[in-house]
């Protein structure tokens, strides 16, 4: 694709509080233009709206359907020819492997948990903090309307941290929070109307310890990331788990 030729999105979930930021943020960006959403929940009065994912046309497709839809949609999208960013919560380990073994070698698919910038720093300093912090924890704070506990931020986060210890008891519950062991890293669910999306590291050893804290304060934050995946869209390729392996690349660590 010409680096100059207008880049098509279209929007799946375009009528949730992600899918409308987005719309709103392309409206404004050069070299992008809409091309329609795709929400069975409600129509758009503003875009063209498609009535089922067979229909959607365009060059990008950004995924943003609740969690429990997710996985569903991507199983009929598996054979689409167009490039896809997914930013749904719920994806599971079996979808992502069916995506990878699909994909086309002109294609790319980025499954990125989550769009923060702060976030996929926060995730970089983890990992390397973690050859020398070998005992880790996570507690992750979200608002009431989250239906997924942990979040997949913090389930992605610990499948790629290691910890010696663990709570053996992964199933405790409370009205406000609950632990879950992933990968032998416990995570702490927080769902509270006072949070947006905060997430805290805990690592220590014998003899030290340090957390790495992430606040999101604004969902606009979400749009930073975005932008940065649209910017660097015609040199990507494959299938890419991550925000921060395409940010890795700016990095002398």
């Amino acid at each position: 694709m010409s680096e100059n030729q207008i880049v098509n999105v279209a929007i799946s979930g375009g009528m949730g509080k992600m899918g409308q930021l987005v719309s709103s943020f392309i409206e404004t960006k050069d070299g992008f233009n809409i091309s329609g959403i795709y929400d069975p929940a409600q129509n758009s009065e503003k875009y063209h709206n498609f009535d089922s994912l067979e229909e959607i046309s365009g060059d990008l497709l950004i995924e943003f359907s609740p969690s429990d839809q997710i996985n569903s949609n991507l199983s009929q999208l598996m054979n689409s020819s167009m490039n896809l960013i997914v930013g749904s919560s719920g994806i599971e380990q079996d979808t992502i492997e069916e995506l990878k073994n699909t994909i086309s070698k002109d294609q790319f698919i980025c499954v990125i948990p989550n769009f923060s910038i702060g976030a996929s720093l926060q995730k970089i300093f983890s990992k390397l903090a973690n050859d020398s912090f070998e005992n880790v924890t996570i507690e992750e704070r979200h608002h009431n309307n989250k239906k997924d506990a942990p979040s997949g931020t913090a389930i992605n986060l610990a499948n790629e941290l290691k910890s010696q210890t663990s709570d053996t008891d992964n199933s405790k519950q409370s009205n406000t929070h609950e632990t879950n062991l992933i990968n032998e890293i416990n995570i702490t669910s927080i769902r509270d109307e006072k949070y947006i999306a905060e997430q805290t590291v805990f690592l220590h050893n014998q003899n030290e310890s340090m957390s790495i804290d992430h606040i999101v304060n604004d969902r606009s934050a979400y749009i930073e990331g975005i932008n940065y995946i649209l910017d660097a869209h015609n040199d990507l390729k494959g299938f890419i788990h991550g925000l921060e392996n395409i940010m890795i690349e700016r990095f002398k660590i």
